[in-house]
């Protein structure tokens, strides 16, 4: 009975630790605006950069030094010109959004959107939309 119960504590406080979160949010209104975002351990790991300005320059780095239980990023970029950069490494699920809008004079428009995603387990999605007006 008391070996049970030792088992149990055990079990719940694993449940327990793998809930733990690294969560990013990231709001940026400028002229330039460059973000950079890290995120490391067994943990599920969740960033959001939101950024709108001229010059828009986004990365996102989730479990590259240490895999992560799950990742998921998301990237919404509204400038003349926007950068974004997903690297993941997850032991089970990764996921990414990029959405890109371009606007302004033409020949300076540029969209440029980078994913790399590597699961031991489970499933990889990834999503870029880009937009130039």
């Amino acid at each position: 009975m008391r070996k049970l119960f030792f088992v149990s504590v055990a079990v719940l406080a694993l449940s327990s630790a793998a809930q733990a979160a690294n969560t990013s949010t990231t709001v940026q209104l400028g002229i330039v605006n460059s973000s950079s975002v890290t995120q490391n351990g067994l943990t599920n790991d969740s960033s959001s950069t939101t950024q709108v300005g001229i010059l828009n320059g986004a990365s996102t780095m989730q479990g590259t030094s240490s895999p992560s239980l799950n990742n998921s990023s998301t990237v919404n970029q509204i400038g003349v010109q926007n950068t974004a950069t997903t690297g993941q490494v997850a032991f089970i699920n990764n996921g990414s959004s990029i959405t890109q809008n371009s606007f302004g004079p033409a020949a300076l428009q540029n969209n440029s959107a980078s994913v790399g995603q590597l699961s031991g387990f489970g499933i990889n999605t990834s999503t870029v939309s880009q937009t130039a007006h």
